[in-house]
């Protein structure tokens, strides 16, 4: 995985105590779309999640990531940067030490009936809003559209 020291990570030191690892993708396309999918929970008023979900046991967060947007996409990317980690509480199924990555696409089509629905791509300026109940999502996504902020 590539990372440019220019780069801002907002880590947190692995915890003492967590349930599992979990990774969620911010995935870009060579037009510098995002990649969301629409699971059934969604509303038409936040209908979507970035791929995301808890790594198998033994699984790296890195190969959870690959996984993930491969099984909810169709789409094959390779992992840019890690560029948060942390804890979060209150999921279904635990505590979770959540890890975010932006990945950039470099194969496949996206799915139109994925195991949570279709895939799309957004521009920037069109983003949707993420599922409430999914609360890792919308902090991954706020920290990554502040770092694109912060680097321009």
């Amino acid at each position: 995985m590539a990372a440019d020291q220019s780069q801002i990570a907002v880590t947190t030191p692995e915890p003492a105590s967590f349930d599992y690892h979990g990774s969620l993708v911010v995935v870009e396309t060579d037009d510098g779309q995002i990649v969301f999918i629409h699971p059934s929970m969604g509303t038409p008023d936040a209908p979507a999640s970035l791929p995301s979900d808890p790594c198998r046991p033994g699984e790296s967060p890195e190969s959870g990531a690959l996984r993930i947007v491969k099984e909810k996409t169709g789409l094959d990317v390779a992992l840019d940067r890690e560029f948060i980690t942390f804890i979060q509480e209150g999921t279904p199924t635990g505590v979770m030490y959540a890890h975010g990555y932006v990945a950039k696409v470099i194969g496949g089509t996206l799915l139109e009936d994925g195991p949570e629905g279709p895939a799309r791509a957004y521009p920037l300026s069109e983003l949707p809003a993420i599922v409430p109940i999914r609360a890792a999502n919308q902090r991954c996504l706020a920290a990554y559209l502040a770092q694109r902020v912060d680097r321009r």
